[in-house]
């Protein structure tokens, strides 16, 4: 997540300031487990290449976007959540298109 956020900084999205509050207010969920983490699995690999290739030639798609989604998609399909909460207009793009509900944290 810092990656995402040092990005959101680099292209002006958010200020250095709350670049560092939000990598902070993330690292506390984490530790009071605020937040469900869940493994990565061979099928959310797989998942996501398929993601890539029907995408990756039309958006601006990266590897690790595309994880993300076919994880979101696994724990859709086995009922745990249909939300993803993204800040990236690709990923949010495409994760409506495959039938997720997002929340874009930059709205």
């Amino acid at each position: 997540m810092r990656s995402t956020f040092g990005m959101k900084v680099r292209t002006g999205a958010i200020d250095r300031a709350t670049g560092a509050a939000l990598a902070t207010r993330f690292q506390a969920d984490l530790a009071e487990r605020v937040l469900d983490v869940f493994a990565i699995t061979p099928y959310d690999y797989r998942r996501a290449d398929g993601l890539l290739a029907r995408y990756a030639f039309d958006t601006r798609l990266r590897s690790l976007d595309a994880l993300q989604l076919g994880v979101a998609l696994d724990l859709r399909d086995q009922g745990v959540t249909g939300t993803l909460v993204a800040a990236d207009l690709t990923v949010t793009e495409i994760a409506k298109r495959e039938g997720l509900s997002v929340v874009d944290v930059l709205d």
